[in-house]
């Protein structure tokens, strides 16, 4: 349920049936793939997929890489013009992923990220290899515990207004109850932290606010177009993807249903913040539902800020 107030939620009053008289999804991610041969083309095949993406957010000029993955990714780079020999590079790492998916301590994590979102957030966590993530939104555990076999050396702050369903509590991750933005930091070193924002809260408030804090690297969750505000419970708008959509007039109604209920948001330029003019670059990585036949992923995208602007 969202709790940004700009949306106003009221009961349906006809369509069709509820989606809880729907049958079940049967894409659920405890199952999976046994046969070491197979598993090993799939990573393959997740490699390819993602090969693109993850070289375009390798692609930061400002900084030299900083891991194993992404030194070895960077040298393949450097050394070729297509993304084979970059999947080739990157697949050990995908199943080191699948092994390690195997044995998380949260079997069932509904409401939050699986397989197709876990693994992107496993591999940019590897190539971007922070020394200092800070999480928003811990919800029952699994992303923190995710980031720390990603990042076992790093500084890990996982921040959720409620810890309520909190059922896992990563070794050496340091959870706070409230907004991130209430949070004791640690010194940022633009370069080697990572903002990580999974909390249905505004993407252009949050990369405002991460920008102000000395943030470089930001991921986003969630970060679906306006025609696809359906798909989530309590979408974090304005998302960026409507922030730069041309299309979205300014005071544009928007009006979608989602179990039972009707969804009204007004979009108001004035709330995106000029997040355009924040953002170095952004990628968007890519769903590959098609490869995984588990649920969709929900538009992660990775965005590089720009340094923020002293004051004057």
């Amino acid at each position: 349920m969202p709790s940004d107030s700009r949306i106003q939620i009221t009961p349906a009053t006809c369509g069709g049936p509820p989606p809880e008289d729907r049958p079940a999804t049967a894409r659920e991610d405890r199952s999976d793939l046994q046969s070491p041969r197979l598993r090993a083309k799939l990573a393959r095949r997740l490699a390819q997929a993602l090969a693109p993406a993850l070289s375009a957010i390798l692609d930061r000029p400002a900084s030299p890489p900083t891991s194993p993955l992404a030194t070895s990714l960077a040298q393949v780079s450097a050394g070729c013009t297509g993304g084979n020999d970059f999947a080739g590079a990157l697949e050990p790492a995908v199943q080191e992923f699948q092994e390690l998916y195997d044995r998380r301590p949260l079997t069932t994590n509904k409401g939050g990220m699986q397989f197709n979102d876990s693994l992107c957030l496993y591999l940019v966590a590897r190539i971007l290899a922070p020394t200092f993530v800070l999480e928003s939104g811990s919800f029952q555990g699994h992303s923190a515990w995710l980031l720390r076999q990603a990042l076992p050396d790093a500084d890990i702050l996982s921040c959720d207004i409620d810890h309520g369903q909190l059922r896992h509590r990563a070794e050496g991750v340091t959870f706070h109850e409230g907004d991130w933005v209430g949070a004791s930091l640690p010194e940022i070193d633009p370069l080697r932290s990572l903002a990580w924002f999974d909390d249905h809260t505004d993407h252009c408030r949050r990369l405002a606010e991460a920008q102000a804090r000395g943030f470089r690297h930001v991921l986003l969750d969630d970060n679906f177009p306006a025609e696809n505000l359906y798909a989530t419970g309590g979408p974090p708008v304005p998302t960026l993807a409507m922030a730069l959509d041309p299309e979205l007039a300014d005071g544009e109604e928007l009006v979608w249903r989602r179990r039972g209920k009707v969804y009204r948001y007004r979009f108001e330029t004035k709330d995106t913040l000029d997040v355009a003019t924040r953002i170095e670059k952004f990628v968007v990585l890519p769903d590959v539902t098609a490869i995984t036949r588990y649920n969709p992923p929900s538009g992660m995208t990775y965005v590089r800020l720009k340094p923020p602007v002293p004051p004057t």
